[in-house]
């Protein structure tokens, strides 16, 4: 077989190789951009105390990825929770609401998952390890973990539920600092007001911005 000499030939394969290169550069450089913290899994943090309190734990002005977040199944799935009759029901497993890793590198930052509880909480396992908040019906933070729940009432056919908002912060995302907890907070109170927008949910009881510490435990 006779090989290709033909000069032209060569040039139009060297072109195409250099704009396969750059296509494959911008594809990189498109997966690493990311979005801000105010854009991220439904915009939830867009209001400045949350895109604060996002970007104090991920990192100031970091770009996230949230390619394993669910927000619209969460909504869904609540949806049919509270459809669902009382004898019927079982533990819901967390949906993933929101997951989040900075851009580029891939670092684990937080994952917020929300859920029906079918019960509240005791307090006794944490409360000497956690803080208070004053927000839906009981809110908590402590070093790596915080939650919020809140009741949710439908309209019928649906009844009343009690929802949990559950922030778990990477283990690798040293972002100890003081007021962390507050910012924990104040990003699993975000979330859960934005699922109850989005389900229409009455008497949440849910605190807008940032969350007051409780005077005293709930």
């Amino acid at each position: 077989m006779t090989a290709i000499r033909t000069p032209g030939v060569w040039a139009a394969l060297a072109v195409l190789a250099l704009s396969m290169t750059a296509c494959s550069a911008e594809t990189d450089a498109g997966t690493a951009k990311g979005q801000p913290a105010s854009e991220v899994c439904g915009g939830f943090a867009e209001e400045a105390g949350a895109a604060s309190a996002l970007e104090a734990v991920a990192g100031k002005g970091a770009r996230l990825t949230s390619d394993q977040s669910e927000p619209d199944r969460v909504v869904t799935d609540l949806r049919k929770a509270a459809q669902t009759p009382q004898n019927g029901k079982q533990r819901m497993k967390g949906v993933p609401f929101c997951t989040l890793e900075t851009a580029g590198d891939e670092k684990n930052v937080l994952s917020i998952t929300v859920r029906e509880a079918l019960a509240l909480p005791g307090d006794d396992a944490v409360k000497d390890l956690a803080t208070f908040y004053a927000t839906g019906r009981r809110a908590s933070s402590s070093d790596l973990f915080a939650s919020v729940y809140f009741t949710c009432r439908l309209k019928a056919p649906a009844h009343e539920i009690v929802l949990a908002a559950e922030l778990e912060r990477a283990d690798e995302n040293e972002a100890d600092h003081p007021g962390i907890r507050d910012e924990q907070i104040t990003l699993a109170n975000a979330a859960a007001r934005h699922v109850a927008a989005e389900l229409g949910c009455a008497d949440t009881g849910l605190a807008e911005g940032v969350p007051a510490q409780a005077q005293a435990r709930p």
